[in-house]
């Protein structure tokens, strides 16, 4: 039995179609899902916590940097291939940023119901 998800906004699979770059600490990650409240991504180093900026890109086509704010973080595997999961919620965007990421849910939404 899994826990309910206490989101307010769904969450779409992105493995695969958006890739990550946490500017603050210099560091790519692999973004997990999205939503229009936030994001997770996979790292190979701690995200320690805090706001960061982050850059969400889908290979050639487009990208936004946002401010988020790490809010909760697991590790999985081993101490041989531990990977780092950190949740991240938006603070702080300008009425532009939410349209662009508002668009881009959308987009992937759309993208997610045709595969």
């Amino acid at each position: 039995m899994t826990r309910p998800d206490k989101r307010r906004t769904p969450r779409i699979d992105v493995r695969q179609r958006l890739n990550g770059y946490i500017v603050s600490i210099d560091r790519p990650a692999v973004v997990l899902d999205i939503s229009l409240g936030g994001f997770s991504v996979e790292t190979e180093d701690e995200v320690p916590d805090g706001i960061h900026i982050v850059r969400l890109r889908e290979g050639d086509r487009w990208s936004v940097t946002v401010t988020a704010a790490s809010r909760h973080r697991r590790t999985k595997g081993g101490d041989a291939g531990r990977r780092h999961i950190t949740g991240f919620e938006y603070a702080d965007q300008n009425p532009d940023t939410q349209q662009t990421i508002r668009v881009l849910f959308e987009r992937l939404a759309a993208e997610e119901t045709v595969e």
